[in-house]
């Protein structure tokens, strides 16, 4: 329990930073982390598949946060977490998919407009960014 309200006050440190950017953070569990992020954003359409990044876990951050603001996401993640064990994505079609389902007005997603987003498997817990833009 005191590990995971650790990992959880780390979640909330990390969301600030990546939410200047653009960029939300979600604290999902190890086991059946789609589950619990379709259930969190109340998807409805759950045919989507993850594979594994074929990047580093900085360049497919790179990727979904933008080539001009991954840098100080990417750091603060590796000091509060460390490099996550696996990072795993949608392929084209199904983030496509999904973004429709995530995008405003009737969307849940924190942003109007997703653009792109990540799983980082951990030890114990998974981390989600989600980045987009309200303009």
């Amino acid at each position: 329990m005191e590990a995971e309200q650790a990992v959880k006050k780390k979640v909330r440190q990390l969301g600030r930073l990546t939410m200047k950017y653009e960029t939300s953070v979600n604290l999902f569990p190890a086991e059946n982390y789609l589950d619990a992020f379709y259930d969190y954003y109340e998807i409805r359409v759950r045919p989507h598949r993850l594979v594994p990044s074929p990047d580093s876990f900085r360049d497919t951050l790179r990727e979904v946060s933008g080539y001009d603001v991954w840098e100080p996401i990417a750091e603060e993640t590796e000091s509060l977490f460390g490099t996550p064990s696996r990072v795993m994505i949608f392929d084209d079609d199904a983030l496509s998919a999904l973004k429709e389902e995530l995008n405003g007005p009737d969307g849940l997603a924190p942003f109007f407009f997703v653009f792109d987003l990540m799983f980082c498997e951990y030890e114990g817990f998974t981390l989600c960014f989600l980045s987009g833009s309200n303009n």
